[in-house]
């Protein structure tokens, strides 16, 4: 899977996830206010972001009925992985392990490869500025959320978002 930056000239970030050559899903995300709305085959769904703590920063992901789905949080400050919880379920993440600009998502226990997707890096961004202060968690915990969803229905391709 892939993110893929398709920015049209408003002011949100445009993200489509690409598996293969099949849209699964489509994601308008504003840094300013930290919303995220997602459209996909599972429905269109509304997510808020938050960024909490200062000796141990996380973002917090909440629903459209502002409800906690999950949170996220860094081995260390400064670090591109860590630890996030979607659901009251915990895995483990691991972001541009030697440049690569992909992302991993482990079982708690670090033993099963459960998600691996390229996300966009643009402009050294990543290393020039906290990884919380980055769209990649909201990104990170939108598609945990969409991958985890997606296993418990029936595989569907978006044929076209409007």
């Amino acid at each position: 899977m892939k993110w893929v930056s398709v920015n049209n000239g408003t002011s949100n970030e445009n993200f489509e996830l690409w598996e293969a050559d099949k849209k699964l899903a489509v994601i308008s995300f504003s840094n300013t206010t930290r919303i995220a709305r997602i459209v996909s085959n599972l429905g269109k769904r509304l997510f808020f972001f938050e960024k909490k703590g200062l000796l141990t920063p996380k973002a917090i992901f909440k629903n459209e009925y502002g409800i906690k789905m999950g949170k996220l949080e860094l081995d260390k400050h400064g670090a591109q992985n860590g630890h996030l919880e979607i659901e009251e379920k915990k895995y483990h993440y691991i972001f541009n392990e030697n440049n690569s600009g992909e992302l991993k998502v482990y079982d708690e226990t670090m033993q099963e490869n459960l998600i691996t997707c390229s996300f966009p890096v643009t402009n050294g961004a990543i290393k020039t500025t906290s990884f919380l202060d980055t769209k990649l968690p909201s990104l990170l915990l939108v598609l945990c959320w969409y991958s985890f969803q997606k296993k418990n229905t029936h595989p569907q391709v978006m044929e076209a978002i409007a």
